[in-house]
């Protein structure tokens, strides 16, 4: 599955670029990106020589590559990646379906929309895949802190929310590495309906300490982030809600009007 992760560098666009492979699937090109308006669209080339009878190497590695947009005018912007796989051993059949990944965007200057928050410890960015919505999370993890897992989004509404938790275990290790780690999640949202949403992370730290009957712990989720993303498409048209005045008189004024006929 390709994941896309979009930057600028001196002003300048990119759209980062993975995918994960390895056995016999090997990835062929990358092809160069076209534009459409505010759209960018590219299909890599990926061939799988399984069931082919070639020997392949059990190892799995990740491919990157770099999508350079150049200066963009500022605005949103769209930019989707098709990774196309031939399969030999059924007479070069060609499935381009399966593994999609479609982004969104901001280029620099736009007053389209105010920028996104920034969090020096939670990054958060939004992705959909093949139809689905995903919201990928990064935090920072300081040194002598644990991660004790990430909770399940929940939805109210048009929003959506979760956390994160770390341990301090400072006082509970030997020695700790003193460098920050990076710790990584995707949320899978489903299929959206199209509109606006936003993802809200709190980061919840939980600090262990020594008191006069042994340990005592305590818990900060002040460190938060919030996202807001449109899901493309046009919203369903909902039935218009029956006239109140007709639903009582509209009976009354049929029974009149066949009266008035009859005589």
């Amino acid at each position: 599955m390709p994941t896309l992760h979009y930057g600028e560098v001196n002003g300048d666009s990119q759209m980062n670029a993975s995918m994960v492979l390895g056995g016999c699937i090997q990835l062929t090109s990358w092809e160069t990106p076209l534009q459409s308006g505010n759209k960018f669209s590219v299909t890599a080339s990926i061939i799988d020589y399984a069931s082919t009878g070639m020997v392949c190497a059990a190892m799995v590695y990740v491919s990157e590559h770099t999508y350079g947009l150049g200066q963009l005018t500022a605005g949103n912007y769209s930019f989707t990646l098709t990774a196309c796989t031939t399969f030999p051993q059924y007479s070069g059949e060609v499935d381009c379906s399966s593994n999609k990944a479609t982004v969104f965007f901001q280029a620099g200057g736009s007053n389209l929309k105010p920028p996104p928050p920034t969090n020096d410890e939670i990054k958060l960015e939004y992705q959909e895949i093949n139809g689905n919505s995903f919201v990928n999370a990064t935090i920072v993890v300081p040194p002598c802190y644990r991660m004790r897992g990430w909770s399940d989004a929940s939805q109210s509404g048009n929003s959506f929310k979760s956390n994160v938790t770390i341990v301090d275990d400072s006082r509970l290790m030997i020695a700790c590495i003193a460098i920050d780690t990076l710790a990584h999640n995707s949320y899978n949202l489903g299929h959206l309906a199209p509109g606006p949403y936003s993802f809200t992370l709190n980061l919840c730290k939980v600090f262990i300490g020594w008191g006069i009957t042994g340990t005592n712990t305590s818990t900060d989720c002040s460190n938060t982030l919030t996202i807001f993303f449109t899901v493309p498409g046009t919203p369903t048209p909902q039935p218009s809600p029956p006239n109140d005045w007709f639903m009582i008189f509209g009976p009354f004024a049929i029974l009149i009007i066949i009266l008035l006929r009859l005589l």
